[in-house]
């Protein structure tokens, strides 16, 4: 959804089906027109983290303390980040942008966020990885990269990634429709601007050919 707003308000719209995704999202408008960009602090990356259920607040408010402790690691992290970002939108976006160094950057990332996973019991005595309680500024990306490497080592929810068709959009999504035929990250938005237009172009051409 692309919306442009008045200010920069980090509030962010979990529509994509994957957390990765959702974080390839945080551009507005198209990677050719950008209109605004929700990562342009390292505090931005937490936000996200915190917005997507991935960082408790007590995390959320060791890290930041953190980072004004160190604030150069806090802004390698963001680089780190927008790189992410820009890497997963390539590798799951159209075809022609892809590189051979996206992927790679989404192996490194996937790589170091793998070295805090630890298996445990769960209450239900299932076992499952979760992430250790380490207190690390890149913490924030461990989470997203796991979830572009899953995404990509899945076939069939790989082939089910799309990128919004509107004009104005570059978002993607899982398309989970049961017949494939979802266009828009989101009905009430893009979906709908792209009705209105096409309302529009209809009645311009219906007025062409009566005079």
């Amino acid at each position: 959804m692309q919306h442009i707003p008045t200010k920069l308000d980090h509030e962010h719209e979990f529509i994509a089906g994957a957390l990765a995704l959702d974080f390839a999202n945080t551009i507005g408008g198209n990677r050719d027109r950008v209109t605004h960009d929700h990562l342009v602090r390292y505090a931005d990356l937490v936000v996200f983290a915190q917005q997507a259920g991935q960082l408790s607040d007590t995390h959320a408010g060791k890290l930041l303390a953190l980072a004004k402790q160190d604030p150069v690691a806090a802004g390698d992290v963001l680089r780190r980040g927008v790189g992410l970002r820009e890497a997963i939108w390539k590798v799951f976006g159209p075809r022609e942008h892809a590189r051979a160094g996206d992927l790679a950057i989404v192996s490194e990332e996937a790589a170091r966020a793998a070295a805090h996973l630890r298996l445990e019991r769960q209450d239900d005595d299932a076992i499952a990885f979760v992430w250790g309680s380490d207190i690390a500024l890149d913490r924030v990306l461990w989470p997203i990269a796991r979830s572009a490497a899953e995404l990509l080592t899945s076939e069939m929810e790989r082939a089910t990634v799309r990128e919004c068709e509107s004009e104005t959009c570059s978002w993607l999504f899982l398309d989970r429709t049961r017949n494939h035929s979802r266009r828009w990250c989101d009905m009430g938005d893009c979906g709908n601007r792209a009705k209105a237009r096409r309302f529009r172009e209809r009645r311009r051409a219906k007025g062409a050919a009566r005079a």
